[in-house]
């Protein structure tokens, strides 16, 4: 996903890469809006700009490896959380979103716009309560405890951030607070 890849929104764009290109990125950052605004895809777009190898002054290139690899969200240094439930399948105590990851990246190559209920019913959710689970907090900080992989920054992506278990939220608490170099939530 890229800056292009959505329309309007110029000068949140602008703001976003003039605060890439000045280094003055904040380690947190929340995308709100309503349903059906671009909030997911501009963070998306957000972490391709970030490690990006060759960005340029209004999107990123589009063609290095890194770019590349986020089109199709399987770069190392981008990490998915995002609100599951259990299925036919997946028991609740294994519905976290890495079990769920393959079926999260082709949603998103399918429906980048997509909401919540699209969402449960891509992954055959059936009507259940969504959350993100406490043990989703061990994962993120399994995940940002390791260096980048290959870009500049590593990336955690909450979507829907207000689904996160009480317990999950006070599990991510401090490397929130104060998270490894080079780290963006």
């Amino acid at each position: 996903m890229r800056f292009s890849d959505i329309a309007g929104y110029t000068s949140i764009k602008k703001q976003l890469i003039q605060a890439a290109r000045n280094g003055q990125v904040a380690h947190a950052q929340l995308f709100f809006g309503p349903d059906a605004s671009p909030n997911l895809p501009m963070a998306l777009a957000f972490a391709t700009y970030l490690n990006c190898e060759n960005p340029g002054e209004e999107d990123a290139c589009g063609v290095c490896s890194s770019c590349s690899k986020n089109s199709k969200f399987v770069h190392p240094d981008l990490h998915f959380v995002f609100p599951v439930s259990a299925t036919k399948k997946v028991k609740s105590k294994d519905a976290i979103s890495q079990t769920f990851l393959p079926d999260w990246r082709t949603f998103l190559l399918e429906q980048p716009f997509g909401d919540l209920s699209m969402w449960s019913s891509y992954y055959g959710g059936e009507d259940k309560q969504v959350n993100i689970s406490k043990e989703e907090s061990r994962q993120i900080i399994r995940n940002l405890s390791l260096k980048s992989f290959e870009g500049k920054y590593k990336i955690m992506l909450i979507w829907l951030p207000e689904y996160l278990h009480r317990f999950a939220a006070n599990g991510i608490l401090k490397i929130l607070e104060e998270p490894p170099d080079n780290t963006i939530f």
